[in-house]
């Protein structure tokens, strides 16, 4: 069975390698089986739980679904120390993916357990909640073992900015690169420039105010209104209500850590404002973003208040460019290379093609050659 987090693979523990109670217990009847995920067999705690472990690989889909829900319904006591001793990987893994993460002391034994795997941490950073993000933080060996680890802290919004400033750079100072950090090396030069990068007194708080304020903005389809405000300039009333009280994110005083970790992780309200930002790196960090939406890259794309750069990278990829309206805004829009543009007139519909070819908004070179396909048309028509 594939694990929940990852490509990490789960399968059956050795025969050889089971106590002799334990392999009583799954190779039993049905009814001893489920007696024995129910925490009613004569075992001893780190046999129950290699006997759990064992039974969610069972043939019979009764016990197979009783041991993969057992990890959740026993207490801490009771789970708890074994999960702490040293027992096989793999069923400190699942025994991750199932405890949901208010069972903090269970998971904090997995957390300090040298037996866990180092993809059992990826899963955890990428969900688990502030407190728990510490303990990985701290293990500063996993972290320059399997920077796959601080990536994931990176895209978990509840883990502290200060936490993975400090992250960042030691992986940097160790000369281990997080690929999967968009700007990594910029990041990481902003961080060694700034001495507030680290303090989580000040950096946590206007990263985490940004980050929540952001989420209950307004978005709306116009273009945004200056730069360094969190709304746009104008509300509904009601909306109006929703920001009395509320801090305004001035964009222009994040730093260049806080507006790339925003620009991934943050709501559509964030990238709507930092794909405008003036750091070109900003703004590509946008439009990369996993979180961005087709809609957004439509009003992107035919947005004249983003840098070329941006435009230019829509135009060219594939995917951003692959519906019509993208392709639309795109020919519509000054900012985007002629020669993209050219290569979208063949896309168009006749009466798009022959608005463009009448468009004063465009190069000229762009509406002759939209008037002379639009002729060939009619031309082969006739």
């Amino acid at each position: 069975m594939s694990s929940e987090g990852g490509s990490f693979q789960l399968q059956p523990l050795p025969a050889a390698s089971l106590s002799p109670a334990v392999a009583s217990l799954v190779g039993g009847a049905t009814p001893a089986k489920l007696l024995a995920v129910r925490g009613m067999a004569a075992v001893r705690p780190v046999e129950l739980l290699v006997a759990i472990y064992q039974l969610s690989f069972d043939a019979e889909p009764a016990v197979r679904a009783a041991a993969e829900a057992a990890p959740a319904s026993f207490p801490d006591n009771v789970i708890g120390p074994p999960l702490g001793e040293a027992l096989p990987a793999p069923l400190l893994h699942l025994f991750a993916t199932r405890l949901p993460n208010g069972r903090a002391a269970a998971l904090e034994r997995i957390l300090y357990n040298p037996a866990t795997a180092d993809q059992t941490f990826v899963m955890l950073a990428s969900r688990l909640g502030e407190s728990l993000l510490e303990v990985i933080f701290q293990n500063e060996v996993r972290l320059l073992r399997c920077p796959a680890i601080v990536e994931a802290l990176f895209f978990n919004k509840q883990a502290r900015m200060s936490s993975v400033n400090r992250a960042v750079e030691l992986c940097a100072r160790n000369g281990v690169r997080v690929e999967g950090i968009p700007a990594f090396d910029e990041i990481v030069n902003a961080i060694r420039q700034d001495p507030e990068a680290m303090d989580g007194a000040v950096t946590d708080g206007r990263f985490q105010a940004a980050l929540t304020a952001a989420e209950a903005a307004p978005v709306t389809d116009e273009e945004p209104g200056p730069a360094d405000e969190m709304f746009d300039e104008e509300l509904a009333p009601e909306e109006k209500d929703k920001a009395v009280g509320m801090s305004f994110i001035k964009f222009d005083q994040l730093r260049v850590f806080e507006k790339i970790r925003l620009a991934t992780i943050g709501n559509a309200y964030c990238r709507k404002m930092l794909v405008r930002d003036s750091n070109k790196l900003v703004a590509m960090t946008v439009i990369r973003s996993p979180q961005i939406t087709d809609m957004e890259i439509r009003q992107i794309a035919g947005s004249t208040n983003v840098c070329d750069d941006v435009i230019r990278y829509i135009a060219n990829s594939r995917e951003c460019s692959k519906d019509y309206p993208v392709k639309m805004a795109l020919v519509s829009n000054p900012k985007c290379p002629l020669g993209s543009s050219l290569r979208f007139l063949a896309y168009l519909h006749q009466d798009d093609l022959r608005n463009i070819s009448r468009s004063r908004n465009i190069p000229g070179a762009l509406a002759t050659a939209a008037k002379k396909l639009l002729q060939q048309r009619e031309h082969g028509r006739q």
